[in-house]
C-alpha cells in the first residue's frame, strides 16, 4: 500500500510526522478508514480524506491516541502555575486572566489546572481556560467530563472524593462547576489561522506535541504560539521538548524541571537545553505520550558511549533500587535519557530486578526508538508483576503498532480485570 500521498497530506495539514507514532500507525489507520468507506487504494482514499471534512476528522481520530491523565507530569507543575496565576490576579484584580491548553486531548490537563486554581482561590470568572484539540472525539469526551480510574494514576492526593461523582460503568464524572471553567473547541495549531482574532494568553500549555511534529509543523506551531502568548506570559512544554525552542525567542523560567518558558529578553542563537533535574525537584514520573512512548524525544538518538557515568549506585538491594528508580525518573523527565538508562542498568546489574525498574528501562528504550529492547524489558517486568498496569498499557500499544490486534486486546483485557 503506497501511503506517500496520504503521508504528505497529513504532514502538510497538521504537521504530524506519523513515523513518530510507530511504523504501523499510518498503515493501520489508513486500512481501518479505507475498509469503513469501501475504498480499494490509498491514493483514492487520500482524495476522499482531503475533500471530506468528516472523513478527515475520522482519520485524525485514528492516528491520535488519547493518552492523558489528571496532573500528568506531577502536581507541582499545576500548583506552581496556579500560584503564579493567583499572583497575577492579585496584581490585576479587575482583569480576566487567559490560559490555553493545546492539544487538550480528553480534557484532563485543563481540568487539572482548573482544580489547582480553585485550590488557590482564583475565581472562575477571573481566569478563563480555553482548551483546543484536533480530534472531535477527544473534545466530546472532554466536555462529558467522565473518566475511568486510569485517568487518576498520578501519585499524590486523589481528586475524586472532593470533585468527582462515581457514575455508571465505573467512571467518575467531574463536578459541573469545574467543567464550566473550560471552553473546549476544535482547532489545528499548525494552521496559520489558529485562534486568529483571539486576545493573547497569560499562560499556554503545549505539552507532548512537538515530539510528533515535522520541522515545518513545529515552526508553524511556534509561530502561532508566539502570536498568542502575552509579552510577559508563560509557555509550558515538557523538558524533552525544550530543544525544539529557539533561544532567540524563549528562555527558561522558574524551576527547570517544570519546563516553563518566557520570551527572551536577550536574543541568543541556538536551542534551549534543559539540564538534569536536581533531587527534590518534584518531577517524579516519566509519563507516556499519546503513542505510548515516553515524553522524552522519540527523534533523539543519544550516543551512550560518550555519556559521563553518574555516581555509582550502591548495591544495597531494596534501598538502592528505590533510590535509583527516583534518580532515573528525574534524569529522564529532565531529558537526560542516556544517564537515566545507565542508572537503570547499573541498578539492575547490582541487585534483583524489579518491575518498576524494568518498566522505566522499557520506556527509555521506546523514547530512543528501540522498540524490540523495550518489549523485552516490558515482558520481564510483567513476569515479575503480571498486573503492572502501565507496562500492560505500553505492551498493548506496542502490539497495536506491530499490527498484532489480538495480543493488544489480550493486554487490554488484563487491564480491565485489574480495574484500570
Amino acid at each position: 500500500m503506497n501511503l506517500a500521498v496520504l503521508d504528505k497530506l497529513i504532514r502538510d495539514r497538521v504537521g504530524l510526522d506519523a513515523s513518530c507514532l510507530g511504523g504501523a500507525a499510518l498503515p493501520r489507520a489508513a486500512s481501518t478508514r479505507m475498509a469503513a468507506r469501501g475504498i480499494a487504494t490509498a491514493e483514492a482514499y487520500a482524495g476522499v480524506a482531503a475533500s471530506e471534512a468528516a472523513e478527515w476528522s475520522a482519520l485524525v481520530g485514528e492516528l491520535v491516541v488519547p493518552e492523558s491523565w489528571f496532573f500528568r507530569g506531577g502536581r507541582e507543575l499545576f500548583e506552581h502555575l496556579a500560584r503564579w496565576l493567583r499572583s497575577r490576579f492579585q496584581e490585576m484584580p479587575h482583569r480576566v486572566l487567559r490560559t490555553l491548553s493545546v492539544p487538550c486531548c480528553t480534557g484532563e490537563e485543563p481540568y487539572s489546572l482548573a482544580l489547582a486554581l480553585e485550590r488557590e482561590g482564583v475565581p472562575a470568572a477571573r481566569c478563563r481556560i480555553d482548551a483546543v484539540d484536533l480530534a472531535p472525539e477527544h473534545l466530546q469526551r472532554a466536555v462529558a467530563g467522565r473518566y475511568t480510574s486510569f485517568s487518576f494514576r498520578e501519585s499524590g492526593i486523589d481528586p475524586r472524593p472532593a470533585h468527582f461523582q462515581e457514575v455508571e460503568d465505573g467512571k467518575w464524572e467531574l463536578a459541573p462547576e469545574q467543567r464550566n471553567r473550560i471552553r473546549f473547541q476544535a482547532g489545528n495549531l499548525v494552521d496559520p489561522t489558529f485562534l486568529l482574532g483571539e486576545p493573547q494568553y497569560d499562560l499556554i500549555l503545549c505539552r507532548n506535541l512537538f515530539i510528533y511534529l515535522t520541522d515545518d509543523g513545529r515552526d508553524r506551531a511556534l509561530a502561532n504560539l508566539e502570536r498568542l502568548l502575552a509579552p510577559d506570559g508563560w509557555l509550558v512544554l515538557t523538558p524533552a521538548e525544550a530543544d525544539r525552542l529557539p533561544l532567540a525567542h524563549f528562555a527558561s523560567e522558574g524551576p527547570v524541571p517544570l519546563a516553563i518558558f518566557k520570551r527572551s529578553a536577550e536574543p541568543r542563537s541556538g536551542i534551549i537545553r534543559i539540564a538534569a533535574a536536581k533531587p527534590g525537584s518534584g518531577v517524579h514520573r516519566v509519563p507516556a505520550s499519546p503513542s505510548g512512548v515516553s515524553t522524552v524525544s522519540a527523534t533523539v538518538r543519544p550516543n551512550y558511549d560518550h555519556v559521563p557515568l553518574p555516581p555509582p549506585v550502591e548495591s544495597i538491594p531494596k534501598e538502592a533500587q528505590e533510590g535509583a528508580l527516583d534518580r532515573a525518573r528525574r534524569l529522564a523527565d529532565a531529558g537526560d535519557i542516556a544517564a537515566a538508562r545507565i542508572v537503570c542498568e547499573t541498578a539492575l546489574s547490582n541487585s534483583e530486578p524489579t518491575a518498576d525498574l524494568l518498566y522505566l528501562l522499557g520506556v527509555i528504550d521506546l523514547a530512543v526508538g528501540r522498540s524490540e529492547e523495550a518489549a523485552d524489558a516490558f515482558r520481564k517486568a510483567l513476569y515479575l508483576a503480571p498486573d503492572h498496569a502501565e507496562t500492560l498499557t505500553h505492551m498493548a500499544v506496542l502490539c497495536d503498532q506491530r499490527g498484532d490486534g489480538d495480543q493488544a486486546a489480550g493486554f487490554r483485557r488484563r487491564l480491565d480485570r485489574i480495574g484500570w
